[in-house]
């Protein structure tokens, strides 16, 4: 922290501490490692931080323990010379606080007791970030010495071009305010209640918030690389702040009013330092050139895009810099948290100014970890989750029509820019469960059945289809005056509709659509048939066996009057009539010989078809008795009963077998393949 009256600079204070390491610290001591994790580091930690030139300790990404001394020789080294992962690093001089503002991270600010008189001292320190207060008004983060435990509860912006980084003079006699900041609203330095703090209780921290009161100001999640000083305006040139996190081992950069953007490196992940006369939890940073001095102390302390900590302190020659862990000190402060940097989200599915239908997906992506608000055009706002791949989704609206809405990814109280779209919501075509498309029904059908979109109406309109037209699967249109199947309902609230009709034999072409809010849907179309029920075969059994005078010579049975019948004997029809007074009849041209058949009567009615097939089997007669030999009873001794002749039966057979070969073979397959 650098020291200046509320009017003009003043000296500077830097604690110091110094002091040799106390040989009674590791009696007994006969380990050949350091404990470097638990409880065990912590106490080793906190008997080294004991010693007044041991400044720091730490642990680093090898499993090693590191120790900050201004001594180079004493008890530190004897310690680290008894232990085989324990390193010692000389500096020169205990760490001292740095504190000394358009508003982003690295900017300098002024704060002071307003009550005090104007020669009063107050402290010039550097931003960490910008964020909010626990109910979400704009704030900024600094590290907690910078106010004087808590004295000093009222700050300025300072003039970029005034302050060292920018330019200024580096006693800061030059220094000027520019903008009133905010007031004072958490304050930590070491241990709670700004106590001295402990050695392993990651609670000793250096963290302050500042509750930005001044409205004309626009906090960016940015920090300022001190490029664009001389323009007055540090947020012409910055790094982003995407997320908070643990700093890892490698580059970490720095941004404050007196060094402005500096980097160095971390090879020690976490530990304790005596900043002044407190403990702090944090990590050290390394630099061969300065990167850290009085009046760079709250500055931001980042890693890429990710703000890892604020400015403690630094030794004299500003190489060496101890960082607050910032985690550790925003769990201190009841729900402070950094402004973070969201990129908008996408619109994905569908795209902007795309179709839907109603119930379908809207999707998107934004930001792994955010939650996006999307809020319509008129209606409440909600909030969508992002997966871990950042992708999000709601379900489209009931009402057809454009959709107008926007969609802004947010995390904690910071927030994307705005998406505005729009989407066309459509009706999808209602849906026809019965028929089913390609059925076949017997006879006649008395309702459709459906599902839709509640309080929409559905239409039908059905037509009748000429199956009998030139060419394969022919569907050739008639008048649609020649249906009685038109009609109308309105979708119920469960999504089922249905529509009573009257439809009869025949092969049809069905449309639905749904109109509601006025839109009207695409059409669902479907193709069925009504068939006439199968005529009936009386007199012959299917499965049985015929011989002599038993085998069939004619068929028979029951139909729709009008109907035609085809008799077909083995897929070859054989004999044609009409149904009169609900049956028919046929005589086969031919009698059948031994063998087995398959007998069909197909009946059409306004050219659709229905049969029934039976099969049975034709065997020889019994032969007659030898000569002397008793005749069975019942025939008197002569031939089997078969309406023919005995001698003439063998040529009747190939006669009958020659003849069903040739009869309409080709014909009547073809027939049966399309109606079977």
């Amino acid at each position: 922290m650098k020291r200046m009256g509320w009017a003009a600079a003043s000296t500077a204070v830097a604690l110091t501490a110094s002091g040799l390491l106390a040989p009674a610290a590791f009696a007994g001591e006969d380990q050949s490692l350091a404990p470097t994790s638990g409880p065990a580091f912590d106490a080793t930690a906190q008997q080294l931080l004991a010693n007044d030139d041991v400044q720091a300790v730490t642990k680093d990404t090898q499993g090693r323990v590191v120790v900050y001394t201004t001594e180079a020789e004493g008890e530190a080294k004897t310690f680290a010379d008894s232990k085989s992962n324990v390193v010692v690093k000389h500096i020169d001089s205990p760490f001292s606080p740095k504190a000394e503002t358009d508003v982003v991270a690295g900017a300098g600010y002024f704060s002071a007791d307003p009550s005090a008189p104007p020669t009063a001292a107050g402290g010039l320190c550097s931003i960490g970030f910008t964020g909010f207060t626990p109910t979400g008004a704009p704030a900024v983060i600094t590290a907690g010495h910078c106010n004087d435990d808590g004295a000093f509860t009222a700050s300025v912006l300072t003039v970029p071009t005034g302050d060292p980084a920018g330019g200024g003079a580096a006693n800061n006699d030059d220094v000027s305010f520019r903008a009133p900041l905010g007031t004072l609203g958490f304050s930590q330095f070491g241990g709670p209640g700004n106590s001295a703090g402990t050695v392993g209780d990651k609670a000793s921290v250096d963290i302050a918030a500042i509750d930005v009161t001044n409205t004309a100001l626009n906090l960016k999640p940015e920090i300022t690389n001190w490029s664009t000083a001389s323009s007055g305006d540090l947020s012409l040139s910055t790094i982003a702040v995407t997320s908070v996190g643990k700093v890892q081992a490698g580059q970490v950069s720095k941004s404050g009013r007196t060094t402005g953007y500096t980097s160095g490196t971390v090879l020690e992940l976490e530990g304790w330092a005596k900043v002044g006369d407190r403990e702090v939890y944090g990590f050290p940073v390394e630099s061969a050139e300065v990167m850290v001095l009085e009046g760079d102390s709250g500055g931001a302390v980042f890693q890429g895009n990710t703000a890892v900590g604020v400015v403690s302190g630094g030794d004299a020659a500003g190489t060496l810099l101890w960082a607050a862990d910032l985690q550790a000190g925003l769990e201190r402060t009841g729900g402070y948290t950094v402004a973070v940097e969201i990129a908008a989200p996408a619109l994905v599915t569908p795209a902007n100014g795309g179709e839907i239908g109603v119930g379908g997906t809207i999707s998107g992506t934004a930001p792994a970890g955010t939650t996006v608000e999307i809020k319509p055009a008129s209606g409440a706002a909600f909030d969508a989750l992002t997966d871990a791949a950042g992708n999000w989704s709601f379900a489209a609206p009931d009402k057809l029509g454009t959709y107008a809405f926007s969609v802004t990814a947010k995390s904690g109280f910071s927030r994307s820019p705005s998406v505005n779209a729009t989407v066309e919501v459509k009706a999808a075509p209602p849906v026809i469960t019965s028929p089913g498309n390609g059925s076949i029904i017997i006879d006649q059908l008395n309702e459709f059945t459906g599902t839709g979109l509640p309080g929409a109406t559905v239409t039908l309109t059905a037509e009748t289809v000429d199956d009998s037209a030139p060419g394969d699967d022919a569907q050739v249109k008639v008048a649609p005056a020649a249906v009685a199947a038109n009609g109308s309902a309105v979708v119920r609230a469960d999504g089922t509709w249905s529509i009573p009709v009257d439809l009869g034999i025949g092969a049809y072409n069905v449309s639905a659509t749904q109109a509601r809010d006025g839109q009207v849907s695409a059409a669902a179309v479907i193709y069925f048939t009504i068939a006439p029920p199968a005529p009936t075969i009386d007199g012959i059994q299917d499965g049985a066996t015929y011989s002599g005078a038993a085998v069939p010579t004619s068929v028979s049975g029951t139909g729709v009057n009008g109907a035609e019948i085809v008799v077909v004997v083995n897929q070859n029809e054989v004999a044609r009539t009409t149904v009169q007074n609900g049956t028919w009849s046929v005589v086969l041209p031919t009698a059948l010989g031994e063998g087995a058949y398959e007998l069909g009567a197909v009946q059409t009615v306004q050219g659709v078809s229905n049969g029934t097939y039976l099969n049975f089997t034709v065997v020889a007669a019994a032969a007659p008795a030898p000569s002397g030999t008793p005749a069975p009873a019942g025939n008197g001794g002569g031939l089997a009963v078969t309406g023919m002749g005995g001698d003439v039966a063998p040529l009747a057979w190939g006669a009958l077998a020659l003849l069903l070969g040739g009869i309409g073979a080709l014909g009547f397959r073809s027939l049966r393949r399309a109606k079977s």
